[in-house]
């Protein structure tokens, strides 16, 4: 078990996984694919050195007629609960009930208190290895709003298992700042987790579901080497992506990403809190391969520097761990370079 240091001021009972996406994400229940991952699959990332897997579950998809989840789901991932815990892994149950561009609704605790409700009492007897976490990313929605929201689901949880870990964050897509505006809840066994995608038009460049699309930016390099120039589409123009443009010299600088960590550490420090980062990672597809390869190695040092946990998104696919987008064989087909640059057992 990995404790964080007395800078950070407590600790959390894992070190470093994966999210395992794309599994339970679906629109609709008749859309899940049960069968996207096994149980060698936590063979496999125990193998490389990690001790927890971010499960995303899109709970309010799954809700039949009368607002119950499906049973068939939570027997399902009862097998899922059983396989971390046979292979001593840490399972974050997520609930990724989110759209990435459509605001969290305020009135999201009508469906998200009773869906807490629920997996409390099936999951109360479940082991010490599951974690909960209260809502994945939300956004558009006022800070007071959400921390209400967040402080009725805990205390929801509470009513039924008193001792479950549970994870909780801030708005604006678990963004450190917001992080820093959640409150102390008079709760010992809670865990704050922040997003790190920084700088976004790096990281995601490429991605087609950010509005504009970001399609039309490719082999955007970090760190920005001194001849930098990057002629703004004319998609860009007018929109946030050309302003972060106009500013990506000053926000790529390392020295600017290390000051958003001592953020988190200082956070963790004078609220003698926990904090994780739940998700992290680089789009694949149009970044330059050894300019990802120095992000991960940077981003992972420093936070192995502060002792901060994390789980990175994903393991198989866009952002992940493989060498292309699709499942590979293990281990024939990890990017190595990118497993060494995380520290993961290669």
């Amino acid at each position: 078990m990995s404790v964080l240091p007395e800078d950070t001021a407590s600790g959390t009972p894992f070190s470093k996984g994966v999210n395992f996406t794309k599994w339970f994400e679906s629109r609709n229940f008749t859309d899940i694919d049960f069968s996207k991952y096994n149980e060698k699959d936590f063979e496999d990332v125990k193998s490389l050195g990690a001790d927890v897997v971010r499960l995303p579950v899109a709970f309010h998809n799954f809700l039949n007629s009368e607002k119950m989840i499906e049973p068939a789901l939570l027997n399902y991932l009862d097998t899922v609960v059983e396989w971390a815990r046979k292979h001593q892994i840490f399972l974050i149950l997520d609930n990724h009930s989110f759209h990435p561009v459509n605001a969290t609704d305020d009135n999201i605790d009508k469906i998200l208190i009773p869906v807490w409700e629920q997996l409390a009492k099936h999951f109360k007897e479940s082991g010490s290895y599951l974690i909960y976490e209260i809502l994945n990313e939300p956004h558009i929605i006022a800070d007071e709003r959400w921390n209400e929201i967040q402080g009725a689901a805990i205390e929801a949880i509470r009513k039924i298992d008193r001792d479950r870990l549970i994870i909780i964050g801030g708005t604006n897509y678990n963004s450190i700042d917001k992080m820093l505006k959640v409150p102390v809840y008079p709760d010992s066994k809670l865990i704050y987790t922040f997003h790190f995608y920084d700088p976004h038009i790096f990281t995601h460049q490429g991605a087609t579901w950010n509005k504009p699309s970001l399609a039309p930016l490719s082999n955007l390099p970090f760190p920005v080497k001194d001849d930098f120039t990057c002629p703004v589409h004319e998609t860009f123009k007018g929109t946030w992506v050309e302003e972060s443009l106009k500013y990506y010299r000053t926000d790529s600088k390392l020295e600017k990403l290390r000051g958003s960590l001592d953020k988190v550490c200082a956070f963790a420090k004078d609220n003698n809190v926990p904090v994780y980062c739940g998700e992290f990672g680089v789009f694949m597809i149009q970044s330059p391969a050894q300019d990802r390869v120095f992000w991960y190695k940077f981003f992972c040092d420093e936070l192995a520097k502060r002792n901060i946990p994390w789980t990175c998104w994903d393991y198989f696919g866009g952002f992940g761990i493989f060498k292309t987008m699709q499942r590979g064989g293990f281990p024939s087909d990890l990017n190595m370079e990118i497993v060494k640059a995380m520290g993961f057992n290669a």
